[in-house]
């Protein structure tokens, strides 16, 4: 019942081949395959001078040491003007101990910087807010997300 040698020529080419391209009679010898199919190797990247990381092509420029999403208010005419969401981010340079404060609104866009140095006043104040004089000498006031996030932008 399952077992008949006759069920086993059912799947034979009638050019004696079992492979699958035998049925629809694409078994050549001379035949490369499927071009489709066939492995190429990727390329590897070309190594240039030109490729340098950032801190390579400017010795000078500072680096991104810590960044913040806050809610920002400025200091103006008396009272605090909601300025809306921003990025604030602790930039410097540890070889020259230069250390700035940005206020961003993207990556092309600065809103605002401050320069961190011995009279740089950061006050820490009550619900994860922060106030700062930037560099125009207007104050800021920062709302940051969480307890945490005001804690580690503090603390750097």
């Amino acid at each position: 019942m399952f077992g008949g040698e006759d069920e086993d020529g059912d799947f034979l080419s009638p050019s004696g081949g079992a492979k699958l391209a035998s049925l629809f009679g694409l078994d050549q010898v001379t035949s490369q395959g499927n071009e489709s199919f066939q492995y190429t190797a990727p390329k590897q990247p070309r190594k240039t001078s030109s490729q340098a990381p950032e801190s390579q092509k400017q010795p000078g420029a500072p680096a991104v040491l810590l960044a913040s999403a806050v809610q920002a208010f400025k200091y103006t005419n008396g009272q605090y003007m909601k300025q809306g969401k921003l990025g604030a981010a602790v930039l410097g340079n540890h070889t020259t101990k230069e250390y700035k404060l940005l206020l961003y609104l993207s990556q092309q866009k600065p809103v605002t910087a401050a320069r961190i140095h011995v009279g740089f006043f950061f006050t820490v104040q009550l619900n994860n807010y922060c106030t700062f004089y930037d560099d125009q000498r207007q104050n800021w006031s920062l709302m940051f997300e969480s307890e945490k996030n005001a804690s580690d932008f503090c603390k750097e």
